[in-house]
This record gives C-alpha cells, structure tokens and sequence, in this order.
C-alpha cells in the first residue's frame, strides 16, 4: 500500500504550487501531501480562482510519479480523485454524494469541491503529476457567481462546524485515492472502479447539453467508458463518446 507523507502549513499561496516547488530538484518523495489551512492564490479547472477562507475547507496537493502511463491516460487521474472525496464526504456526513461529470462532487446537486490535475516536468524533464483538491468543509457564505450551485459539509448536513475534522478528512481523501491510484496503475484504465463511480453519476439516464465547439446538441448519458469518457445516445440514436478535454455537459434543468 502506498504511505504518504504529509505536510502542512497555516497560510500559503497554493498547495498545487508547493509541491511544484519541492518536486523541481526531482528529489520530492512521490505520495508528498501539501496541506494548508488557507490558500491566497488557489485555482481553479481553466484558470478560474478557487477561494479556501482561512480554517473553513481543505486545501490539500500531492505528489505523483507515475511512470510507464501513457501520457493520454492521465486526464483519468481526476476521476480517482471524486471518488476519493465521495468517499471522505460520505463518512463525514452521512449522505449520499454524487458526481457530475467528469469530477464535480455534489451533496443535494450543489458542488463541494474542486479537483485540479496538472502534469509537469522537473529540471531534468522527468514527467510528475499534481493532484490538488479543494473541499467546502464549513463554509458559510459563496461569492454571488457560484452562491447557487456551491455548498459545503456543513451547509449540507446540518451538522455543527465541531463535527468536522479538516485533518481526518483530508487523510481519508488520500487514504481512499490511492486505492483507486493502485487500482489504476494496475490496469492502465478504470475498468475495476467504473461502477463505483457510475453509481454516484447523476447524470446518467439524464438528458444532458453538449456544448461541443462543433455545435450544441442534446443526448441522455448512459454512463462513462474504461477510458473516463461519457457515453452519450443522441436523439436520432447514434452513441458518443465525450472527452472532457474536448466538450463541457450541463445539465438541462440546471447545474447538474
């Protein structure tokens, strides 16, 4: 089983970019976490900003090496990693999570967390992989552009803000992805944990919106493929396969 060594600081710009920092020599233990109790600069998928008030929500990175993985395969990572925070969030609740996706993590169709996978080289281009994550612990109160589609483990639950160790959380966040990782680095795709993850899709036998840059278009999705992608059947009947990298799929009542 794969041990990792943990880190944590009160303040820093963002963990993402810390263990950038201590991966730059190629020296850096892979399974390195970064932990912080507040980040002043956290991002988002697409450069957007991702807020972590100081004491309230779990910003934590780590740190992978995964050799022998074709390069293409990686995007699925952040799979492994909503899976991971569905299973921390479930045992600190007590609620059914679910998956928007490719990766967004939802209690009451409202967004928990956010996930941010980045591939990288070192000095002597060696390939490494950041995965940093951003959960929604005991906030309170979102900026306007997300206050309808963001909520929190408290929000959520209803339980007192003392119920909730960031601490536990987050150690079992990384205890659970790196099951999934295991799993992963084993068969090269998600066929051992596919059902796991369907099982939580809240858009499956959904109608769903496709914004393809080839033209938006309407499907139900039916699920995901060993590859991460989500199956899709177009009103005429032909089946899809989406790629995250490619498209964006919106719910057609709303966000989820």
């Amino acid at each position: 089983m794969f041990e990792p060594t943990y880190i944590y600081h009160e303040s820093i710009d963002s963990t993402n970019n810390e263990i950038k920092r201590l991966a730059e020599d190629g020296t850096a233990a892979e399974f390195t976490v970064v932990s912080a109790g507040e980040q002043t600069a956290g991002r988002g998928r697409s450069g957007h900003v991702w807020q972590s008030p100081a004491g309230t929500s779990i910003a934590t990175s780590i740190l992978l090496r995964p050799e022998g993985v074709d390069f293409d395969r990686i995007p699925r990572i952040t799979i492994l990693s909503a899976l991971a925070v569905c299973d921390a969030a479930e045992e600190a609740t007590g609620m059914k999570t679910q998956i928007k996706w490719p990766n967004d993590v939802l209690l009451k169709k409202r967004k928990i967390c956010g996930i941010l996978t980045e591939l990288c080289f070192d000095k002597d281009r060696k390939p490494y992989m950041v995965v940093g994550i951003g959960v929604n612990v005991t906030v309170q109160e979102f900026p306007p552009d997300i206050a309808d589609m963001a909520t929190s483990l408290q929000l959520s639950s209803g339980k007192p803000a003392e119920a909730f160790s960031r601490k536990a959380i987050t150690e079992k966040i990384w205890e659970r992805f790196l099951v999934y990782y295991q799993s992963f680095l084993k068969t090269g795709d998600l066929a051992e944990i596919r059902q796991f993850y369907e099982e939580r899709l809240v858009n499956v036998n959904e109608r769903v919106k496709v914004l393809d840059p080839a033209g938006e278009y309407e499907a139900r999705a039916t699920g995901i493929d060993n590859g991460g992608r989500l199956l899709v059947v177009k009103d005429n009947g032909t089946c899809a396969a989406i790629d995250s990298g490619e498209v964006s799929v919106r719910g057609i009542y709303g966000y989820a």
